[in-house]
């Protein structure tokens, strides 16, 4: 036995340049020998395989088995780590008695790789031959020297010829003023040219062809069988893109932003520098993210976005994710086949995507879409194509997109609540809108705006807003944003009865209560501060003018003007 593996082992050359796989394990099952490519198979390294048992090295080993049994296994089908083997394992004697045994194995993964490669190549050659076989318009192919090598049946009856009249025949021997030598040389291709072809003029286009990025020859085909068909083909493709011009404007019209950034209405510096920057990237393609709380004016820049853009004419589409129950959103979004499930409408329906087609889509609250869903929308951003719910046909289209949230998509994204190749997608472009508490700049600014509109709804002649019920807007917190000093606007606008302006009695009660302000100063001290203040006010208010002044504070005039002296108001 000794003699055996020592010779096996002084010839490890030999047993190296052998193109198999090859193990050789002694009496007790240990491997004494394993060449590179075994190794290589079973993935491990080699001081893990020398002297080691078989069943440590490759669990499914039967060469115990082999050497028990002394019988020989021919070609056995195996799989090692994902590769696709057969084997043979042979038992070895030395003077007659076993001293172990053989196992040599043959990757065949390649081999039928390649073999299905073969497979493949023969079936796109059948579906080929079909084509040509079925085409109504003339086909024709040819090499690198000019030579027909393939022609549809419609262009050999339209020649009146038949395979061997054709086939291996130099082009310009079967189509005398033809350019299909010339493409196939030049590499050139030429489309849509006339052509005189037996008396009758066609289109035709010649394009070359590649064989393993080498030019290989050319195919030529005929569009259309004669100029006058080509004629009439083209009065009912334009009367085809009339009706979806029409379409398209029809769509607009139902379908319109409504906002410009002249009605984002502010004074504060942060909102203008971002309506500056809307408005630089609304000429963009680029996908927009907008960020804010819940009534801070998203909607307000989707529109405007929009209005703004290139694509101001076509349709603006709004979609309240969190809105829309997940069962139905698929559906909204991408439309369906008819029949697509129970209670489909019986033609079909075409979704928010679809309609948005050439403009500008508009995912609202998109923090509140399903992961399944944002799956599907990640393939609208990155393939520029919808796929309706019961069709495997996808569509392409052309559609700019807009996301709003109030939620912190970093945050769900490192929860896994949303997906991160969504959230950089539709991260191109961030706009963060501030609230309102952070601009109360704006928060008299909007409510005349909101009454100079309620009066021009109204007719009413509502002149304003009185000194003290401003003081309680301006020190209110606003959690609800423009959405809730809004809704406060109209509110006091409707109750009021005989006022000229907005007294605080107009708010509602939770509005007059101030937060508790401790800062550590004598109760005197903080009352004659805020007492010069409330008289600089008031004195501005009234120009100057003290009756009225006096008059508004329910003192005399005389108590007025001793103020006035303490505090150096004169």
């Amino acid at each position: 036995m000794n003699n055996f593996f020592s010779c096996v082992l002084e010839n490890q050359n030999v047993f190296e340049e052998i193109t198999n796989a090859i193990i050789l394990v002694d009496h007790e099952g240990r491997v004494k020998n394993i060449n590179e490519r075994a190794i290589q198979l079973l993935n491990i390294p080699i001081e893990q395989a020398i002297d080691k048992p078989i069943l440590e090295v490759y669990a499914e080993s039967k060469l115990m088995d082999t050497f028990k049994t002394l019988t020989v296994d021919h070609d056995v089908s195996i799989v090692i780590n994902g590769r696709h083997c057969i084997t043979s394992r042979i038992p070895v004697f030395e003077g007659g008695k076993p001293v172990g045994a053989i196992a040599i194995f043959d990757d065949v993964t390649k081999y039928e790789a390649l073999n299905e490669k073969l497979k493949a190549d023969q079936s796109e050659m059948v579906i080929l031959k079909s084509i040509l076989e079925l085409a109504y318009d003339g086909i024709l192919v040819v090499d690198l020297n000019g030579n027909i090598t393939m022609i549809s049946n419609a262009y050999k009856r339209f020649l009146g010829l038949e395979d061997d009249e054709v086939i291996g025949k130099h082009v310009t021997q079967v189509i005398p003023n033809t350019r299909m030598h010339i493409v196939a040389k030049t590499g050139v291709p030429e489309i849509n040219d006339f052509q005189e072809i037996r008396g009758d003029y066609m289109v035709a286009t010649r394009i070359p062809y590649y064989v393993d990025g080498k030019q290989a020859g050319a195919i030529g085909k005929v569009i259309f069988r004669n100029v006058s068909e080509l004629h009439n083909i083209n009065k009912k493709y334009t009367k085809i893109e009339q009706e979806l011009r029409n379409l398209r404007s029809e769509i607009s019209s139902i379908h319109k932003a409504k906002y410009t950034f002249e009605q984002i209405i502010t004074s504060n510096d942060q909102m203008n520098k971002l309506k500056h920057q809307a408005k630089k990237i609304a000429y963009t393609k680029s996908n927009v993210l907008i960020q804010g709380e819940s009534g801070t004016g998203k909607e307000l820049f989707a529109h405007a976005i929009h209005q703004e853009s290139n694509r101001h004419d076509m349709p603006f589409i709004s979609v309240n994710c969190a809105a829309i129950p997940e069962q139905l959103l698929e559906s909204e979004l991408f439309g369906y086949e008819k029949g697509a499930f129970t209670g489909a409408d019986k033609n079909g329906r075409i979704g928010k995507f679809e309609l948005a087609d050439l403009g500008t889509i508009f995912l609202d609250e998109i923090g509140d879409m399903p992961l399944q869903m944002q799956a599907k929308i990640l393939r609208v951003l990155q393939e520029g194509e919808v796929e309706r719910v019961g069709s495997n046909r996808p569509k392409q289209i052309d559609v700019r997109v807009i996301a709003a949230t109030n939620r912190n998509l970093l945050e769900m994204v490192e929860a896994k609540q949303f997906r991160e190749d969504l959230y950089y997608r539709l991260n191109v472009i961030n706009l963060k809108i501030p609230p309102l508490r952070d601009r109360k700049e704006d928060v008299m600014l909007l409510s005349k705006h909101f009454i100079d509109q309620l009066n021009q709804q109204d007719h009413g002649k509502v002149r304003g807003i009185s000194e003290k019920a401003q003081f309680l807007l301006s020190h209110y917190q606003w959690q609800g944003n423009i959405r809730e000093l809004r809704n406060i606007i109209e509110r006091a606008y409707n109750i009021m009865e005989g006022d000229d302006f907005i007294q605080p009695y107009h708010l509602p009660a939770f509005m007059k209560t101030t937060e508790l302000d401790y800062t550590g100063e004598p109760l005197k001290h903080m009352m004659e501060i805020y007492e010069k203040k409330l008289l600089l006010e008031r004195l501005i208010y009234f120009k100057g003018n003290k009756t009225k002044t006096a008059g508004d504070l329910g003192i005399s005039r005389m108590a007025l003007h001793t103020k006035l002296e303490k505090y150096d108001l004169r």
